[in-house]
């Protein structure tokens, strides 16, 4: 804002140079705040010395490079198949528990919500069950 003209006791106009905005410019003093100018502030340079550079070729990396390691005692999630519930907690959340098949194993073991670490496998396994549901339920309500 470059100019305010007060047109009453309560009323200010401003003017705003070069501005795209289509705004009534007649507003009430209470809506005006003062602002305070800042001098210019120091400003530090940093200087980019090329010999300090480090650069790598990506194309030399193996496909896997970015793939982060697992720890010695963390498995891989193949696929969710079932889902039971039990108790609630006593905060009050409902103890779920997910069939799990992990990837090298044959046999699936009951693991709690809270001990997984697949969000993609678990919203897609979840997100399927609910539709199978529906399904399920509209199947039911078309027998005669």
């Amino acid at each position: 804002m470059d100019h305010a003209e007060k047109i009453g006791e309560y009323a200010v106009r401003l003017e705003i140079a070069g501005s795209t905005y289509s705004i009534f410019p007649v507003v009430h003093v209470s809506k005006i705040k003062l602002v305070k100018i800042f001098p210019d502030r120091p400003v530090a340079r940093l200087e980019d010395a090329d010999r300090d550079r480090v650069d790598f070729d990506e194309a030399l990396l193996s496909e896997d490079s970015w793939i982060q390691d697992r720890d010695p005692d963390e498995y891989e999630v193949e696929r969710i198949s079932d889902v039971r519930t039990g108790k609630r907690t006593s905060y009050g959340r409902i103890y779920r528990e997910f069939l799990v098949y992990w990837r090298g194993y044959e046999d699936p073991t009951w693991i709690d919500e809270a001990d997984l670490n697949c969000g993609a496998l678990l919203h897609e396994f979840l997100r399927d069950r609910a539709s199978r549901n529906r399904f399920g339920v509209m199947q039911s309500h078309e027998e005669p």
